[in-house]
């Protein structure tokens, strides 16, 4: 499509060159025929009036001497001052013009009183008996300020056809020399110009067929309309590109969104119905029952507990969701934190430690509720992945615009390659505890700290523990 559409530039280019030539042609053969004949006219009548000021007795005399003077192609007529003709001459090849000398004397014998009495004719006009126009010249002979006779001079416009013939060639040829000469270099010139926007062409098409990473070169247009063009499409082009890997990317975390969602609800609805098509079909002993109840009832849990981690991680990502800070005094936060794991801690015999009394002096600008439910997650996973005898610990390290809150652990760490996607929904790190927990909760953390305006990131060593790090600004 594009190959066409430049075609078409070329071809109307090469046309449009065409038609000037044939225009420049026709302008310059009409105006060089028109100034042809005014120079031939003035010749004519110039050479009469010389011819007369010299002559200087018989009319044949003159005669000769305008023959010489006026040359081949031509009718002198020459007449004294009654009137009679007193000589002829022409030099006009009789085969070639239908002459019919009688009208043409007619057409002068009008002519001749007006000459006689001292008036003189200039001009091109149709002479009877002549095709086509003629330049028809009359002067009066005039010796000592008297009129002695008086000559006419035709010259038919067909004489004059000869020598333009030669300059129609000649402008022709000049003419089609220029236009191939500037052809090659207009095409170049305009290809070069055009090759952005052929560039640009090429892309869009690419394009439309879901192609993005095409870019054009910007420095084949640097300062003009293109150059803009070019970077106004580069940038399209990286925009939608991105987009385009947006959107792949959403659609890959929604299929993946699906099947883990799929997947956690149906570990604990496969649970339940298993055990309560044993208990309706009377398959579980009476004793067993009550075990078979609590399955029940943990799965259920489970089920409520991953449920509400959806929605409160969907609440969050909405909008329209708003999260009021304000001045908290860190010290609290941390005491209820520590009141509530401190228990768990005793019953797991993992050491947990706390900053001092010294941290209630910090102000920090956030929601209460938040933090609190940030340092419950990442506090929970801390002791879930810690064995007995080690160390869960909570840290506060000041900044200069905020503190950072820092939970540690010494259970088995975190590999490289799950780093990344810690707080992406639903990922275990750890396979073999897949059945713990229901894999929003660092998601659910992520995302309570991008709404607060704060950041969260993870730093671990496999076999040693792991420091999960948020901060928390003064204002």
């Amino acid at each position: 499509m594009s190959k066409c559409l430049f075609k078409k530039i070329y071809k109307t280019i090469g046309l449009s060159s065409i038609v000037f030539a044939f225009i420049s042609i026709l302008f310059c053969s009409v105006i060089v025929k028109q100034y042809f004949i005014k120079i031939e006219m003035e010749e004519i009548e110039q050479k009469i009036d010389e011819t007369i000021y010299r002559y200087h007795g018989e009319n044949h005399q003159l005669a000769e001497r305008l023959k010489i003077a006026l040359g081949s192609g031509i009718i002198i007529n020459g007449y004294d001052s009654l009137g009679k003709q007193a000589f002829r001459y022409y030099t006009i090849d009789e085969s070639k013009h239908n002459i019919d000398y009688e009208k043409v004397n007619e057409t002068i014998g009008t002519q001749i009183k007006h000459i006689l009495d001292g008036e003189s004719i200039r001009g091109i006009t149709k002479v009877d008996g002549i095709d086509g126009n003629s330049i028809f010249v009359a002067k009066p002979i005039i010796q000592d300020e008297k009129v002695f006779g008086a000559v006419f001079a035709i010259k038919p416009q067909s004489e004059l056809n000869k020598t333009l013939l030669s300059f129609y060639t000649i402008l022709i040829v000049s003419l089609i020399l220029l236009l191939i000469s500037t052809a090659v270099p207009v095409y170049l010139v305009t290809k070069k110009t055009l090759k952005p926007l052929k560039d640009i062409t090429d892309a869009t098409i690419n394009m439309s067929k879901g192609d993005f990473s095409k870019r054009i070169d910007e420095n084949e247009s640097k300062d003009d309309e293109f150059g803009e063009l070019i970077k106004a499409f580069n940038y399209l082009s990286y925009k939608l590109e991105q987009n385009d890997k947006d959107i792949k990317l959403l659609e890959k975390m929604r299929r993946d969104y699906v099947a883990n969602i799929s997947h956690e609800l149906k570990t604990p609805i496969t649970s339940i119905r298993a055990v309560a098509e044993s208990l309706n079909d009377d398959m579980i002993d009476w004793v067993d029952r009550k075990r078979y109840y609590s399955m029940i009832l943990r799965e259920s849990i489970r089920l409520q507990a991953l449920i509400k981690d959806m929605l409160e991680l969907s609440r969050l990502q909405n909008p329209n969701e708003v999260i009021e800070k304000q001045s908290l005094c860190m010290g609290c936060i941390i005491k209820e934190v520590r009141e509530k794991f401190e228990v768990i801690a005793e019953d797991l015999d993992i050491n947990f430690i706390t900053p001092s009394e010294e941290v209630k002096y910090n102000k920090v600008f956030t929601n209460y509720n938040r933090v609190i439910q940030v340092l419950v997650i990442l506090l929970d996973n801390a002791f879930k992945f810690t064995d007995e005898e080690g160390t869960v610990s909570v840290e506060i390290e000041e900044e200069d615009e905020f503190i950072k809150v820092i939970v540690s652990d010494t259970g088995s760490g975190i590999e490289d390659e799950d780093l990344l996607f810690v707080f992406d929904r639903f990922y275990k790190a750890d396979k073999s505890r897949k059945s713990e927990g229901t894999g929003i909760g660092l998601s659910i953390a992520a995302e309570i700290m991008t709404r607060l305006d704060e950041k969260i990131y993870v730093e671990s060593e496999p076999g040693v523990g792991s420091r999960f790090i948020f901060t928390l600004h003064y204002k």
